[in-house]
């Protein structure tokens, strides 16, 4: 009797070998490298895709997860699988429709975690390694996330990375950054310019769950000298699409 069951040990020989495949992989790459009919390869990477495990990209190349990659399955696919599979095409909507970089982030163990990114094809872009925890005191992310948790956590992730400045332009201050995560809230959404990287802008919305709690953070990542110029644009867009995410994640039609 074998102690294995054959649909459970394909859906691991689908991972394994995604994870042995850092540029991706076709599914005739998938079905020659594993040796598994076309048809039920195709419905297996359907499925990691759809929870959110493996990510389908514009050349129909299967990936991981760079969040699952890094993290394993302690990345929180459990809560995260279908808003990841919600968000990928309201991100690719966004990113044309404002022409740069599209991250989504929720909380980590100190930080903010990225778990998916859709990177602008203009020449000049904004990008960062999303392996790497960031620190919410600098990012739009970060502000966001404060802004609708409640006081106790907002101190913990205050006092869990060291106030340094990344840029002249970080602010330090503990009481001003409590105004500015106070005026976040009352917005809706953060602007943080130069802050985290020179050169580099981000914009933040929150994404909630059906009990109005924070569950995930929508973020345009903008070269600052073209942000100045469509400024109110990428703010309507994020919002809306923000707003998408909120809905779609909670059952909701949008008006």
């Amino acid at each position: 009797m074998s102690d294995t069951v054959r649909s459970a040990s394909r859906v691991l020989d689908i991972l394994e070998y995604l994870a042995g495949a850092p540029d991706g992989a076709t599914l005739s790459e998938c079905v020659s490298s594993l040796g598994m009919p076309k048809s039920s390869t195709l419905m297996l990477l359907r499925t990691v895709a759809s929870r959110g495990y493996a990510i389908k990209d514009s050349d129909d190349r299967y990936r991981l997860n760079n969040a699952f990659a890094k993290y394993g399955f302690g990345w929180g696919g459990h809560r995260l699988t279908r808003l990841m599979a919600i968000a990928e095409p309201i991100m690719d909507d966004l990113c044309r429709a404002v022409g740069e970089t599209v991250l989504l982030g929720v909380s980590g163990a100190t930080g903010i975690k990225t778990i998916a990114k859709v990177v602008s094809d203009q020449i000049v872009h904004y990008d960062h390694d999303i392996s790497v925890e960031i620190a919410p005191y600098c990012t739009a992310m970060g502000r966001v996330l404060m802004a609708y948790s409640p006081v106790q956590q907002v101190d913990s992730m205050l006092s869990a990375w060291p106030l340094v400045k990344r840029t002249p332009k970080t602010v330090t201050d503990i009481d001003e950054l409590r105004q500015i995560i106070r005026r976040t809230r009352d917005q809706g959404y953060a602007i943080v310019e130069e802050e985290f990287a020179s050169g580099g802008t981000g914009i933040a919305a929150p994404i909630f769950d059906q009990n109005r709690q924070i569950l995930a953070m929508l973020d345009v990542g903008a070269v600052t000298s073209r942000f100045h110029d469509k400024r109110d644009m990428v703010i309507r867009h994020l919002c809306r699409s923000a707003e998408q995410m909120t809905n779609a994640i909670n059952h909701k039609s949008t008006t």
